[in-house]
């Protein structure tokens, strides 16, 4: 337990990465809690004055919080891995193992666990008047049929087209591609240590390809920008495919080289000016990248307005041409201004925006967050299988407390499988290999 409660934090740290990990969970969940509400709504009416508040673009176009995360990724292991290299060299084979077994062991380890509880009981907790509609046997079905695409993080692309579409494990097509991520990662990261033109080449000329092959897959199958305002094809061809979600980690990775290669050099310099300067340095920067954030999530405002309408026909090219531009630019607009404010905050232009996402409260839960990540979805669906009513007309206050429930629970079922499973094999996995070594 103290391993989770401690704050003590080492040098070199990129401690701003703490709150955003943490707020952008949350964010995940909200979006997850409107998707189950709606389920289960008296009145639809409702739905449509929510889509009409503009706020709520920030909760019904929640998507981008996957690929902050996918951001962070590539940000974090590209500087860690960066730091070993210049420390001790390049790595033997046997260490190459050991670097992916660690990563390997650490992510399957809960995840294992949590796909047992979700397929032996799960059936056990959903009982309740709506329970038949989320005792997830078609999930069940394919976690017998394809188990192994899951422990070996292919399950996004093996089937292709999943039964009834759904999988085994809720959340399951994110893990699968942050590994792959993780697996590409070395050979990138050790071109960028070796020849960074040709490393940060070859990875721009990647997020280009991927870029434009969404736009290219948008414009031919007529598809919306966000799955909100598409169809099950957005899902399959553009959702959840490694080759299109690649763009944010890709990112990352550029970010984490860039700190690593000029952050100590930047960071001498900023200190050589004073606090007037700084902010003159800083706002624009900031005043930029929140635009651009604002731009990608609360952009589409009006293209969701049109569709909860009737569809003037008039709207149509204006809406092809939407949503290829969306799919062409919003992830990398998103995840290259997250890095950008990343590295703000590294650099000492990050002012109380950089205290804030630094507390050393963010940090506890922070620990948390791959765990909360796993356990939220079954929390949500054992809730809503019990549920005696619907959510009634105009149902705001409601929602909050049906939120900050699932929230709560979902950080308390966190903590649980973190000190029973995540932290003990951590524990075990590092006396092992100090044990080899």
């Amino acid at each position: 337990m103290r391993g989770l409660t401690s704050t003590k934090t080492k040098p070199g740290q990129v401690l701003c990465l703490n709150g955003i990990r943490v707020l952008s969970k949350n964010w995940i969940i909200l979006g997850h809690c409107v998707f189950y509400m709606f389920n289960e709504i008296s009145d639809f009416s409702y739905i449509s004055k929510l889509f009409k508040r503009r706020s709520f673009a920030l909760i019904a176009n929640s998507y981008p919080s996957v690929d902050t995360f996918f951001a962070l990724s590539g940000f974090i292991t590209t500087y860690v891995l960066l730091n070993k290299l210049r420390k001790i060299g390049m790595f033997t084979p046997s260490r190459w193992v050991v670097f992916y077994l660690h990563r390997y062991i650490r992510i399957t380890a809960p995840y294992l666990v949590m796909i047992l509880v979700d397929g032996f009981l799960y059936r056990q907790m959903v009982y309740g008047p709506l329970s038949l509609d989320y005792d997830r046997a078609s999930s069940h079905q394919m976690c017998k049929e394809y188990w192994y695409t899951y422990l070996l993080y292919i399950n996004n692309i093996v089937p292709w087209i999943p039964k009834g579409n759904t999988s085994c494990f809720g959340g399951s097509w994110y893990l699968a591609n942050a590994m792959q991520f993780f697996i590409i990662t070395p050979l990138l990261v050790v071109i960028l240590y070796k020849k960074p033109i040709i490393g940060v080449s070859i990875i721009l000329g990647v997020v280009t390809s991927s870029s434009v092959a969404a736009a290219s897959i948008t414009a031919s199958l007529n598809l919306g920008p966000t799955m909100l305002l598409g169809n099950e094809a957005n899902y399959l061809l553009l959702y959840r495919v490694p080759w299109i979600r690649i763009v944010a980690f890709l990112i990352g990775i550029l970010g984490g080289w860039f700190y690593w290669t000029f952050g100590d050099n930047i960071i001498t310099k900023i200190r050589t000016v004073n606090a007037m300067n700084r902010f003159k340095l800083a706002a624009p920067m900031w005043i930029v990248t929140v635009a651009t954030q604002y731009a990608v999530v609360f952009g589409l405002y009006q293209d969701v307005l049109n569709a909860i309408q009737e569809e003037n026909p008039s709207q149509r090219a204006t809406k092809e041409a939407v949503s290829v531009s969306y799919q062409l630019l919003s992830r990398l607009a998103w995840s290259l201004s997250l890095v950008t404010q990343v590295l703000l905050c590294q650099c000492g232009l990050g002012g109380f925006i950089n205290s804030l996402l630094s507390w050393s409260g963010w940090l506890v839960m922070s620990k948390l967050t791959y765990s909360v990540y796993l356990v939220h979805v079954g929390i949500l669906g054992v809730f809503m299988a019990q549920l005696k009513h619907p959510f009634y007309i105009e149902p705001d206050f409601e929602f909050v407390i049906f939120y900050f429930g699932i929230t709560v629970m979902s950080y308390l079922s966190a903590s649980v499988l973190y000190v029973c499973v995540e932290q003990p094999v951590a524990y075990l996995e590092e006396l092992i290999f100090q044990i080899n070594s």
